[in-house]
């Protein structure tokens, strides 16, 4: 990736005030483009789109739980997604355990076209004052291009240098699709409830406390222990990235997985703000492994590539639709699907049940080299690690010259003896010893 072309701006003009997003090379749907424009014009809602943008670099520059990393993984690059009639950043906290997206919704675009592709824009903390002081009445002049984000105050200018995204944000981004579309809606509130919840949280600790949360007749009571019908809210100084447009936010759609992992989305004028977090604050995305079932498929990259020519820039993917272009069975498309998102390839939008496409600013062909499990079990089975016993288990090798057994039918139902699965396999997908029985059982 080629580095910025220009000096990030916010600049006063005649007709008001102009962000300017400068990006480097993108993958577009005509290929490789140095510095494409995504989108020239008005958000609708100017201090909407100041903060949801600041939220997202709000959660980028934060580690809710400290997991005593030598090298720290705040201040990392906003994802941006320009899909034909919206625009979506993301970013992770810096310890993994929260996502976030800003959807700019194609209400919340007013005039101008949206262009197609994915990159990564930088918003360091003089942007983030800039943007800070955005009054009510400025108007806002946006536009976005790929890799750099202009901005400066009227009397001064940043220039930000291109800052790529680690693997853990890869893994990351590939899971929260699959954790996504996992959930089911718990509850829903609106209007002056929103704030209300909002006050009641705590506001300090890292990650915070465990708190249960009852919603019913349109109010919510933040509480100290479980009751019938409440939702777990471990670590809850995490959902303190909503902060910045609690006073935009119309309506607050809690969901949840069978997990424990929890997505809350505030609808804004002409914008939504998604936060994910993980069901323990101590565990990030990257390490969830939900979509290595699939993975092990031999078939899954074939399936992927032939899905990749045919799946478009729409901003809404209908995997029926998909198969029947494709020619191939629901199976066959949900493993092309899994193998996508592995490459960072899908994101999944709770609100409209759907996925979307993009494409990360990053090598995104090495799937099994971000999934250390995976890549740990191909090693087990391609150096006969794994021999069955005959009675219907196998032997996997493991550490120490020590042996795991792994017994069950298939996929899902397979079951190791190993530390890591006694102790985390439950919502964290299979081991690397299930994964390599999977393999070599496939042939």
């Amino acid at each position: 990736m080629s580095g910025y072309g220009a000096a990030s701006a916010l600049l006063d003009g005649p007709t008001g005030r102009r962000l300017g997003l400068e990006t480097a090379t993108a993958l577009t749907p005509t290929g490789l483009v140095e510095r494409p424009v995504f989108f020239r014009g008005f958000p609708a809602h100017p201090q909407v789109f100041a903060a949801g943008l600041l939220a997202v670099a709000d959660v980028a520059a934060t580690t809710y739980a400290d997991f005593g990393l030598a090298q720290r993984l705040a201040n990392l690059d906003p994802v941006v997604t320009a899909s034909g009639d919206r625009l979506r950043f993301e970013s992770f906290s810096g310890c993994n355990s929260v996502h976030t997206r800003l959807d700019v919704l194609p209400d919340g675009l007013d005039g101008g076209e949206v262009g197609f592709g994915t990159t990564n824009v930088d918003i360091n903390q003089p942007l983030r004052s800039a943007l800070a002081k955005m009054g009510g009445a400025d108007l806002l002049h946006l536009s976005v291009g790929p890799d750099e984000l202009r901005a400066s105050t009227p009397d001064e200018a940043h220039v930000e240098r291109k800052v790529s995204l680690p693997d853990r944000w890869v893994r990351g981004l590939a899971e929260v699709p699959y954790v996504s579309a996992s959930m089911t809606q718990h509850a829903e509130l609106s209007g002056a409830a929103i704030p209300r919840f909002a006050r009641d949280l705590p506001r300090s600790g890292s990650p915070g406390p465990v708190v249960h949360l009852l919603v019913g007749h349109g109010t919510a009571r933040v509480l100290p222990r479980a009751l019938p019908a409440s939702i777990e809210i471990p670590g809850a100084t995490r959902l303190r990235g909503m902060d910045r447009v609690l006073r935009f936010a119309r309506r607050l759609t809690i969901h949840r997985d069978q997990h424990g992992a929890t997505a809350w989305v505030f609808d804004l004028p002409g914008a939504r703000l998604t936060l994910v977090l993980t069901a323990h604050p101590f565990r990030g995305f990257s390490g969830e492994g939900g979509l290595l079932l699939r993975l092990v498929s031999r078939t899954s990259e074939q399936h992927g590539r032939a899905l990749l020519d045919i799946l478009g820039w729409d901003p809404v993917i209908d995997a029926a639709a998909l198969a029947e272009r494709a020619g191939l069975p629901p199976a066959q498309v949900a493993d092309g699907l899994a193998w996508l998102a592995a490459s960072g390839r899908l994101g999944h939008d709770l609100t409209e049940g759907a996925w979307f496409h993009r494409e990360l600013p990053t090598d995104a062909e090495q799937v099994i080299r971000r999934n250390p499990r995976l890549r740990h079990a191909h090693e087990l089975a391609e150096t006969d690690g794994v021999r069955p016993d005959g009675t219907g288990t196998w032997r996997v090798r493991g550490s120490r010259d020590t042996e795991h057994t792994v017994q069950g039918s298939t996929g899902s139902d397979l079951v190791c003896t190993c530390p890591w699965a006694d102790s985390h396999a439950a919502g964290r997908g299979p081991c690397k010893h299930v994964l390599a029985v999977l393999l070599t059982t496939a042939g």
